[in-house]
């Protein structure tokens, strides 16, 4: 009975479909027509496989087709007695619970691509309530020990209690000051290119930085939202937008459409960028379930984003040159991809991925690509004009749809701006909220946030004008050949090797084989006062050097790295009483939820007035 009706609605639809598919017939010869040469070779190449496999499939075949028909007798026995419309509504019934089997069994397969079942069975063990009160009761003892560690460096650092609740009465402008002063004392000292840190501090000179603090002293009750009252700083965003898509590849020498606006920093550059994508191909495309493909050098703001806005990260592995390549791309874009992430450079081991040919996929297969600049954005356009080899990798690469790009890193603004920049406005309006019904009237913010800082916007101005093209060639020249200066200095130390090929002033160094650990390495380095960035997968440190590391400053930081090299290869328990156990620990761990908990832990005590 079943049968029959499936065989009437086939003919029926058949029937309704014979003239459109006789017209897309007649339509489809001259394209057969073209396409037989390349064809005809293709099916001679795959026939002989397939004459191959017909003695295995016709014997499947014979095995299945009895139980098929005995299937289908039962089930027609079974409905003999129903109505049509019991008929409709049980087929109705059946397809709903199997599409609801269906998506359970993808969101399965999904947990277990995404997150490998080592980690969900260490889940699994970790839920069980006698683990889990053990754990509890040591992130507990840990709190503790780090809230009482934190005392003890304010107490030795002779800094008052922390503050907890609001003071009774006013305090007078000089004991604010004095207060301040003792707090500015737990502080890394900065002197004009003497800076032990990675990255952090990127902006040097002491005319520069007088100039910024003016800048901000002059617009410091400005705020953007309310144009009509400061005017100013709504017309400097707009420049600052421009001068940094016009040494990306836009602007009246490249791509004029591409456009932007301002933001905090590079993380909220990122989490624009993505929300705005995410909306674009929402609209375009309807697509509901988005995904994410990004290398898992990719910045961590990129997994922020994914949490806050619900979207599936594909994380690929990066090659062997530690880049995202093209091939990878291609395998992991689905119909649900509403953004590719490349980076210029990514943060860990500063390389440039390869953004020319993921744009080429990228462009074929109509999908966004984002390519996070935040780090390089002022650099690598002006190494490549001082002939430093750099692959192209802005908006003059078809296919990059937008970018991230830092003011207060190397652009040398103060701390609290970025762009984010965007090939076409019909892109960056999806990173606008506009609400038309609100009793308060009508609103529309370019961002995440309402209010923002005009002072803030005033310094990146006047840093961008101040150091102007000719400034910028001078810094990157500068710490270019910092990085070079170090790549050798770490070439020449036994027992240690530099990660990759750097395009930017950014290196990473691991243990060769046979090396130290290289976790105790950075504990030796930082009882010399140096602040590296430890890095894992693999296990390695990196610098960024910025214009705040002079060449003498660089030479210390080889010599005393030869140094805590040797002296870890002599001794391999050197070392250890600093950040080395916890790496090492969170590398053994297959649960990454127990990391997550004591950075949770961590967070939540560097959170306290202690």
């Amino acid at each position: 009975m079943i049968s029959t009706l499936f065989a009437e609605l086939v003919r029926s639809v058949g029937n309704a479909l014979q003239p459109a598919l006789a017209a897309a017939a007649e339509a489809a010869h001259p394209l057969a027509a073209a396409t037989e040469p390349y064809v005809r070779p293709l099916l001679a190449a795959v026939s002989p496989y397939v004459r191959r496999l017909q003695p295995l499939t016709a014997h499947a075949v014979a095995v299945a087709a009895p139980h098929a028909r005995a299937a289908a007798q039962w089930v027609n026995r079974q409905a003999g007695g129903l109505e049509p419309w019991q008929l409709v509504l049980l087929t109705a019934v059946a397809t709903l619970l199997v599409a609801r089997l269906l998506r359970w069994l993808r969101a399965v397969a999904v947990t277990i691509q995404d997150k490998g079942l080592a980690q969900l069975l260490a889940g699994f063990v970790l839920d069980l309530p006698l683990v889990r009160g053990s754990v509890q009761r040591q992130q507990a003892k840990l709190a503790d020990q780090i809230r009482n560690e934190l005392r003890k460096k304010a107490a030795e650092g002779g800094t008052p209690p922390g503050l907890r609740q609001l003071p009774k009465h006013g305090t007078a402008p000089n004991d604010v000051k004095r207060q301040l002063k003792y707090k500015e004392g737990e502080d890394v000292k900065f002197g004009d290119g003497d800076s032990r840190v990675s990255g952090t501090v990127y902006l040097t000179g002491a005319v520069h930085k007088a100039l910024l603090n003016e800048a901000y002293s002059m617009f410091s009750i400005t705020n953007p939202m309310h144009s009509d009252v400061f005017p100013s700083v709504r017309r400097m965003e707009g420049e600052v937008v421009a001068m940094t898509a016009s040494i990306l590849g836009g602007g009246p020498h490249g791509d004029p459409g591409v456009c932007g606006s301002m933001t905090s920093g590079g993380t909220e550059s990122i989490l624009t960028a993505v929300k705005a994508l995410r909306d674009y191909m929402a609209a375009k495309r309807g697509i509901t379930e988005p995904e994410m493909v990004m290398a898992v050098s990719a910045h961590a703001a990129f997994v922020k984003a994914a949490e806050y806005f619900r979207i599936r990260l594909v994380r690929l592995p990066v090659g062997a040159d530690y880049r995202l390549s093209a091939s990878a791309v291609r395998r992991a874009i689905t119909p649900n991809t509403v953004l590719v992430v490349a980076s210029a450079p990514g943060f860990p081991h500063g390389v440039v991925d390869h953004v020319e040919d993921i744009a080429k996929v990228a462009r074929r297969r109509g999908v966004p690509l984002h390519v996070d600049c935040c780090l390089g954005g002022f650099v690598l356009p002006f190494a490549a004009k001082l002939g430093y080899p750099v692959p192209r990798f802005d908006f003059s690469v078809q296919g990059v749809t937008s970018m991230s790009v830092d003011t207060h890193k190397f652009g040398m603004a103060h701390k609290g701006t970025s762009v984010v920049l965007y090939r076409s406005k019909d892109i960056r309006k999806h990173q606008y909220t506009s609400i038309t019904d609100w009793t308060g009237g009508l609103y529309i913010s370019p961002g995440f946030a309402g209010s923002r800082s005009g002072a803030l916007i005033a310094t990146a101005w006047a840093a961008l004008v101040h150091l102007g093209e000719e400034g910028y060639l001078q810094a990157t020249d500068a710490m270019m050949k910092a990085a070079q200066h170090f790549i050798e200095g770490v070439r020449a130390i036994d027992g240690i090797e530099v990660v990759g090929a750097p395009e930017m002033c950014v290196v990473a160094f691991k243990a060769s084989r046979g090396g130290p650990d290289i976790y105790r390495v950075h504990d030796l380095l930082s009882k010399r006062g140096w602040h590296l960035n430890a890095l894992q997968r693999p296990a390695a440190l990196h610098i960024c050097f910025t214009a705040a590391h002079s060449p003498g400053i660089v030479e210390l930081l080889v010599k005393d790295l030869g140094e805590v090299v040797a002296q870890a290869l002599k001794d391999p328990k050197a070392g250890g009483d600093g950040n080395a156990p916890l790496y090492g620990m969170a590398a053994t761990v297959p649960d990454r939820r127990i990391v997550g908990q004591f950075l949770t832990t961590f967070q939540d005590a560097l959170l306290e007035p202690v």
